[in-house]
């Protein structure tokens, strides 16, 4: 980790190799030039940033969003929060019985956001609305210090691949799961067409390269048989994300949580939405304005 000292605020190592606690700052009042480059040298130092009992303001959300870059629109606009069309509500929230919030609790996935676009989100911002007594963690891995960790040739070799990323091989799987859901139509599929992406990735800002890993997305890897893709990205998934490089989170109301989707993986945790209510802010943010 950086030697440079943090002197606007307080950071607290979180994970084994990654994450970050940053008190300090609230998101209610203005912050400082200095203490702002402090935050954004903690969040390419640590790639996961949590900051605790931050106010439920859905404008200095969005604010703090435009500080790492360019917000979009998510595409369920049915889900938007109302007034702030960056804000997706993720979780199982219903009024009158209709569900109001996007809802996922199926199996966890390791995955990094939008691999199946030509350039995929930056990072994501969530922030914790309302949380479940027990479940509903979420668990990120450290994909930077998981390729820094193998041997030299492996590394080589690893860097000359491509992985074909398929919104539409993951559609097919999450209709296995819920065969209510609405098949994928032919102009999303016409939108969202297989796209190649490294299976290393180099960070512009920092330099430093990560496992791009999504294995329910890869319909393919250039050049290798299925069987042999298949036993690659599974080997390369349960390092990544072994115990000595994840963390999990363990939400509190109030929580604010913005990741790195270029260095990191996440999944979801199940809970048990008959009983409880989960419901988070998202926004998902890119390097270019959409």
């Amino acid at each position: 980790m950086s030697a440079a000292p943090y002197r606007h605020i307080e950071v607290t190592p979180l994970g084994p190799t990654f994450g970050a606690r940053v008190d300090g700052v609230n998101i209610a009042a203005p912050v400082s030039d200095e203490a702002w480059a402090e935050v954004d040298r903690a969040f390419a130092e640590y790639r996961v940033i949590v900051l605790p009992d931050q106010p439920a303001l859905p404008d200095r959300i969005v604010d703090w969003s435009r500080r790492i870059g360019f917000t979009e629109q998510h595409i369920d606009s049915k889900y938007l929060l109302d007034g702030h069309p960056e804000i997706i509500k993720i979780g199982n929230l219903k009024e009158g019985g209709v569900m109001k919030s996007l809802f996922v609790n199926a199996r966890e996935e390791w995955h990094f956001d939008y691999s199946y676009v030509a350039k995929p989100s930056i990072a994501a911002l969530f922030y914790a609305v309302e949380i479940p007594p027990e479940g509903g963690d979420t668990l990120f891995a450290d994909s930077t210090a998981a390729f820094e960790s193998l041997d030299e040739d492996e590394k080589a070799r690893l860097r000359g691949l491509t992985a074909i990323h398929s919104w539409a091989r993951l559609h097919e799987q999450l209709e296995a799961m819920d065969p209510t859901r609405t098949p994928l139509s032919d102009e999303a599929k016409r939108r969202f067409a297989p796209v190649p992406q490294p299976l290393v990735y180099r960070h512009p800002v920092t330099g430093r390269e990560s496992l791009w890993l999504a294995p329910q997305v890869v319909s393919e890897i250039i050049g290798m048989p299925e069987a042999e893709k298949d036993e690659l990205l599974a080997r390369l998934t349960a390092h990544a994300t072994s115990p000595g490089f994840t963390y999990r989170h363990k939400w509190r109301k109030g929580d604010l949580v913005f990741f790195d989707n270029r260095g990191t993986l996440h999944t979801a945790t199940v809970f048990d939405y008959e009983r409880y209510l989960r419901l988070m802010y998202r926004t998902t943010i890119l390097d270019v304005a959409a």
